[in-house]
C-alpha cells in the first residue's frame, strides 16, 4: 500500500514545482492530512467545489496570526486582523454588496483609460533600454498604483504602501517566528491607522473613491459602517487588489514567451488575449489555496474529518485536475471550459477584485504587445525561481528583452 510519508508541502523543492505533487495527491491521496496537524488538504476539483458550495458547513475562520502576542498587538494598537469581507453567511453578502460594484467587470470599465495611461507611462520608463526586470518595473506598480487610486489613498505614499503590502502577505510564506510575526503585526497596525486617518478625512470631505463611498454606506439599512469595519475592508481590498494581479501578469509573460509559437499567435490575434488570461490563471494560479473550517463532522473518500478541523482547498491543484480539464498541463486557447477554473475561487467567497484584475490584465497585455516588439526571455539573467510559501505563487523576478523604442509621452 502506497503511503504519503514522503510528501512535504513545506519543502522548498515541492513549493518550487507544485504540480507533480498535486498530481500525486489527486490520484493517490485526494484527502491528505498534514502530519502533526488538524489540516486536511483537498486537491480534486469536485471536492473543492463541494466545499465552496456549502459555506455553512465549511466556514472562514483560519487565522494567519498564530502567536498570542501578535494578536495582542492588533487588539491594543489597531483593529482585529480578520476582514469583515471574510465573514460568513448571511452577513457576508451585506458587506460584499457594498464593494462588488466597484470591482466587477462593469465597475472596472470606468478605469480603463487610467489603466491604459499608467501602463504606457510605466513602459515609457524602460522602453529605450531594450531589457527590463518585468515584475518590479511593470507587473507590481500597475495594479498596486491603480488600487491606491481607486480606494482613495494618495500615490505620494506609494513606496510606504508597498512595504505594508509586502509585510501583509508575509505570513502566507509559511509559519513565522514569534518575533517576525510581531513585526508583521506592527506593520499591520501602522497600515490600519494610516487608513483610519483617511476614513476620518473622507467622512468630512467625501470624494469619488471607495473610502468615501464606505463612509456613506449603511450596514443592512440599519446603521453606518464603523471605523473598524471600513479600515478592515480597505485593508483587505488593498492587498487583494494588487498582489494577485502582479503574480498573474508575471506568470503570464513567462508562459507567453516560453511556449513555442504562443507569443506570435497572441500578437497576431488580439482576440486570443482574453482566453490567454484565463489559461494563465488556471495554470499558474496566484492563490494556490485557502482555508475553511468544518462546522460538523465530514467525510471525503472514506476519510473522516472531525468537526472543527481545518480544510485547505487547493485551487491550483483543482485547476489541473484531469477529470475536468483535458490535457491540463497545456495552454489551450480554445478550451471549452475555459472559465471553469478556480483561480479567483467560486461561489459566495469568490475574490471581489476578480473583475478589476481581468480588466487590468486585458488592457496591460494590449499595451505590452503594442509597445515592446520582439519580446523574448533574457535567459542569461533568469533562474525562474518562485517565492516560497504555501498559499501564494509568483516568480521572484522575470527579465525580458525587446527591441528598444522611444517613449510616447510628451
Amino acid at each position: 500500500m502506497k503511503t504519503s510519508e514522503h510528501i512535504d508541502l513545506f519543502s522548498s523543492e515541492t513549493q518550487e514545482d507544485w504540480f507533480p505533487t498535486y498530481k500525486e495527491l489527486r490520484n493517490e491521496f485526494p484527502i491528505y492530512q498534514i502530519p502533526g496537524s488538524k489540516i486536511f488538504v483537498l486537491t480534486r476539483y469536485e471536492d473543492v467545489m463541494h466545499v465552496l458550495r456549502h459555506p455553512d458547513r465549511f466556514i472562514n475562520g483560519y487565522a494567519t496570526t498564530r502567536h498570542p502576542s501578535s494578536q495582542k498587538i492588533y487588539e491594543e494598537k489597531g483593529f482585529p486582523k480578520q476582514s469583515v469581507l471574510g465573514t460568513n453567511p448571511p452577513v457576508h453578502k451585506l458587506y460584499r454588496n457594498m464593494v462588488d460594484s466597484h470591482f466587477n467587470i462593469e465597475g472596472s470599465v470606468k478605469w480603463s483609460d487610467q489603466i491604459t495611461d499608467l501602463a504606457n507611462n510605466l513602459i515609457d520608463n524602460f522602453c529605450a533600454d531594450g531589457e527590463v526586470e518585468f515584475l518590479s518595473s511593470f507587473a507590481l506598480p500597475l495594479p498596486a498604483m491603480m488600487i491606491t487610486v481607486i480606494l482613495g489613498l494618495p500615490l505620494d505614499d506609494f513606496e510606504q504602501l508597498k512595504k505594508w503590502s509586502a509585510a501583509w502577505v508575509l505570513p502566507f510564506s509559511g509559519p513565522l517566528s514569534e518575533e517576525k510575526e510581531n513585526w508583521v503585526a506592527e506593520q499591520g497596525v501602522e497600515f490600519q491607522n494610516y487608513i483610519l486617518e483617511h476614513v476620518h478625512e473622507r467622512r468630512q470631505n467625501p470624494r469619488e473613491d471607495v473610502i468615501s463611498h464606505l463612509t456613506q454606506e449603511t450596514f443592512g439599512d440599519e446603521r453606518p459602517l464603523t471605523d473598524s469595519e471600513i479600515v478592515r475592508i480597505i485593508d483587505h481590498l488593498y492587498i487583494g487588489g494588487n498582489e494577485t494581479t502582479t503574480f498573474a501578469l508575471t506568470s503570464g509573460l513567462w508562459i507567453l514567451l516560453r511556449e513555442e509559437g504562443l507569443y506570435e499567435k497572441v500578437f497576431n490575434n488580439r482576440d486570443l488575449v482574453e482566453p490567454f488570461i484565463e489559461e494563465v490563471l488556471r495554470l499558474e494560479s496566484p492563490t494556490q489555496g485557502l482555508y475553511r473550517e468544518t462546522t460538523q463532522d465530514e467525510k471525503f473518500h472514506g476519510v473522516e474529518i472531525p468537526k472543527g478541523s481545518t480544510i485547505h482547498i487547493r485551487y491550483a491543484a483543482a485547476n489541473r485536475d484531469e477529470r475536468i480539464f483535458e490535457n491540463p498541463e497545456q495552454v489551450d486557447l480554445e478550451r471549452k471550459n475555459l472559465k471553469r477554473h478556480m483561480a479567483f475561487s467560486l461561489g459566495e467567497h469568490h475574490c471581489p477584485g476578480s473583475g478589476l484584475s481581468r480588466t487590468e490584465q486585458r488592457l496591460a497585455w494590449d499595451v505590452i504587445l503594442n509597445r515592446l516588439p520582439e519580446l523574448s526571455l533574457n535567459e542569461e539573467r533568469n533562474d525562474y525561481k518562485h517565492m516560497p510559501g504555501l498559499v501564494l505563487r509568483s516568480l521572484n523576478e522575470l527579465h525580458v528583452k525587446f527591441k528598444p523604442s522611444e517613449p510616447i509621452s510628451k
